[in-house]
């Protein structure tokens, strides 16, 4: 059964006896993240010496400008690369489950954007973390704006 099933079984388990809180400090970050595609085992990363992030505004999975000017630049290596990982992530307003639909959406966008720019979208995995693995700590709201993001990995 998968990680999510499991604890989905859980909470539904401990509703009204007041667990749930515990069920759901016990799962890892990676139980929560919503994986599609390629394995973990990618191969050696590719070194690009590009931004390895793009950044969204507050509940938006929308790329902008400076998004899409990354990305542009990332097409020719994306070409060459076996493999893509995109990890989308959320700052740490909202509900786990909310934050990791919109994690999931943003790497998404990304994706969309790599396979209209010619990138097969079979060698593209995505990943979704929600609020779990922030860039930066805090509630200010430049560390917000830091954990609205998709890190790109090329292998």
């Amino acid at each position: 059964m998968e990680p999510i099933s499991i604890f989905l079984i859980s909470i539904l388990a401990c509703l009204g006896s007041g667990c749930a809180n515990d069920v759901a400090d016990d799962v890892s970050a990676s139980s929560y993240a919503s994986v599609s595609g390629q394995s973990a085992q990618m191969g050696p990363k590719m070194d690009v010496n590009l931004p390895d992030k793009v950044y969204f505004e507050f509940d938006n999975f929308d790329l902008g400008d400076d998004a899409m000017d990354t990305l542009e630049q990332y097409i020719r290596f994306a070409k060459r690369a076996k493999a893509i990982r995109l990890e989308g992530h959320c700052d740490e307003r909202g509900t786990r489950e909310y934050n990791l639909a919109l994690g999931e959406k943003r790497a998404q966008s990304v994706k969309e954007f790599l396979i209209v720019n010619g990138i097969s979208s079979s060698k593209i995995d995505v990943v979704s973390y929600g609020e779990e693995r922030p860039d930066r700590l805090g509630s200010s709201e430049s560390a917000y704006k830091a954990n609205r993001r998709v890190e790109i990995s090329l292998y």
